[in-house]
């Protein structure tokens, strides 16, 4: 059963990644988890592994998946952002999690990072409902309770 829902989770992830990768449409959520979410963790790092994915776990509260994005959509915003041809614009899926009273606060940022010619990268978050609804199924998949 356990690996049921882990396969399920990577799935979902897989087709979360590859939604928003396409249409350049991203947003934010969270959700609450009884205890730690182990399976969405590990589901999460799981479907991170394609030839132009890379995940990180960048403390022990943040994981992170990092995509290259198709030619058509990385120059436009190379172009719409003033962003550079030596650092392409990639989306970042992020997860971290948070202990409370109650059990774990997972929260998820979901935007593409548009590096610049100098200065700091540019965040593009942009509102999508039909991510929101991908990431609440996730969030339910694992055993948590979207906010």
């Amino acid at each position: 059963m356990r690996r049921t829902t882990a396969l399920c989770l990577t799935a979902c992830l897989l087709v979360l990644a590859s939604c928003a990768t396409q249409d350049v449409a991203v947003s934010s959520g969270k959700a609450r988890f009884a205890s730690y979410p182990d399976t969405l963790l590990a589901a999460f790092e799981t479907a991170c592994t394609g030839p132009a994915q890379q995940f990180s776990r960048i403390d022990d509260d943040l994981v992170e998946c990092r995509e290259y994005l198709p030619p058509e959509p990385t120059a436009a915003l190379i172009l719409g952002y003033n962003g550079t041809t030596e650092d392409l614009p990639q989306l970042v899926i992020r997860f971290r999690t948070i202990a409370n009273a109650t059990g774990y606060l997972v929260e998820n940022d979901v935007f593409v990072n548009v590096p610049q010619k100098s200065g700091d990268p540019i965040h593009v978050y942009q509102k999508d409902s039909r991510t929101l609804r991908r990431l609440d199924q996730l969030y339910l998949r694992a055993g948590g309770i979207p906010e």
